[in-house]
């Protein structure tokens, strides 16, 4: 059976593979290269391996720890990622879109029934106004939920997620491909090898460094508010509909009345 079949039948889905799971493999990563290069038998085992571990419910452990760690490390971000960014992206304060554009969306969300403060109510009250844009943020987000998984919507959310969590266990990914290339380079320098296998070993080396360097530089906060707002966007769009939901939701009834 495909390891996409063994996946989904403990539970996990598109989601959780590409932005929980892989995360976790890539933090694990430096050890499997490492256990490869020294242990070139393992790689024989890698199927039957994954087999088990998918068996014994280990990949979805990982899945929901790495989710765990993700949630807190967005947390600790505050309205620079996640749906208190989009909340804030609402606010007249932010000039993250343009005015008009903005505008737009507030209009879609009030002839859906929600409040959003005005200019002048922000001024006078920016905590409602913040709190009126993240009740918008949950009202649009459970409203584009039945359709988002047949949307970009869906890829661009998919995205954050896999950028969010690798910020969260960026501390232990550091943490594993220090230690696996600490091993490598001292076996390196205790076991005897040819001069074959000392290239491959200087390469694997390199690569364990390309990796700690893919880490430290680029798994940063920044990158993760970049795909927030990659994904605000995206969910925002949606209120650029010419008609709004609980219009299109009466025209449906009528119609279906007209055609019983």
């Amino acid at each position: 059976m495909p390891i996409g079949d063994h996946l989904r039948n403990i539970g996990l889905d598109r989601y959780d593979i590409n932005a929980r799971l892989k995360p976790a493999l890539l933090a694990l990563l430096p050890a499997f290269i490492v256990v490869g290069f020294w242990f070139p038998q393992a790689r024989t085992l890698t199927g039957v391996g994954l087999g088990i571990v998918t068996t014994c419910g280990v990949t979805y452990l990982m899945a929901q720890t790495v989710r765990r760690l993700g949630r807190a490390v967005e947390r600790s971000i505050g309205e620079q990622a996640g749906r208190l960014h989009s909340a804030r992206l609402l606010t007249h304060s932010d000039t993250t879109f343009a005015a008009e554009t903005k505008a737009r969306y507030h209009a879609y969300l009030e002839n859906n029934g929600l409040n959003i403060s005005s200019l002048e109510e922000e001024r006078l009250d920016p905590n409602q106004a913040f709190e009126r844009a993240r009740s918008a943020v949950d009202w649009l987000l459970n409203h584009t939920r039945p359709t988002a998984k047949q949307s970009l919507l869906f890829d661009e959310n998919i995205a954050y997620g896999f950028y969010r969590n690798l910020y969260g266990i960026k501390p232990l990914a550091i943490g594993i491909v220090i230690a696996a290339a600490t091993t490598h380079v001292a076996l390196m320098v205790i076991a005897p090898l040819d001069a074959t296998s000392l290239r491959t070993g200087a390469l694997v080396a390199g690569l364990l460094v390309a990796l700690l360097a893919l880490w430290l530089f680029f798994v940063s906060g920044s990158v993760v508010t970049d795909a927030s707002l990659a994904y605000a966007e995206k969910l925002f769009s949606q209120c650029e509909s010419p008609a709004p939901v609980a219009s299109r939701q009466a025209r449906s009834s009528k119609e279906s009345r007209k055609v019983s």
